[in-house]
């Protein structure tokens, strides 16, 4: 009798590490490395799929620091094809790239990211992701 409650409890761990493991692979990898993460998923929208994620800091200064920071990692290495920058606020850009279109938009203590998985041209792109994140 304890041979079968061995090999049930065995497998009953087996099972629950399987689901824990498979989740953990579906979780998007995280963009922004900086800050306290708050959300990321993916997210279809207008037959399109895009990351959202968003950080949270301990103060502004530390979130406009970090947002250049961001921002500039995002871009190294790629050739900006588009980008638009807010002229209301200087924390608020679109980036088109080569393999991606991305938005970064610092909101006080939070940065929050959405990005396309294809190039999407800028005002479309502003068009369906903006609501995601504002």
């Amino acid at each position: 009798m304890s041979g079968v409650l061995l090999i049930m409890m065995l497998s009953a761990i087996f099972v629950v590490v399987a689901i824990i493991i498979d989740k953990k692979q579906k979780k998007p990898k995280r963009i922004m490395r900086e800050g306290k993460l708050l959300k990321s998923e993916i997210i279809c929208k207008d037959g399109e799929k895009f990351y959202v994620e968003k950080v949270a800091f301990k103060d502004w200064h530390v979130s406009i620091h970090s947002y250049y920071l961001i921002s500039d990692r995002l871009t190294e290495g790629h050739t900006i094809v588009e980008q638009k920058w807010s002229y209301e606020d200087f924390c608020n850009i679109t980036i088109r790239l080569d393999d991606c279109t991305y938005a970064l938009i610092r909101q006080v203590e939070v940065v929050a990211l959405v990005r396309s998985f294809r190039p999407i041209p800028i005002d479309e792109f502003d068009r369906i992701a903006r609501p995601l994140i504002i």
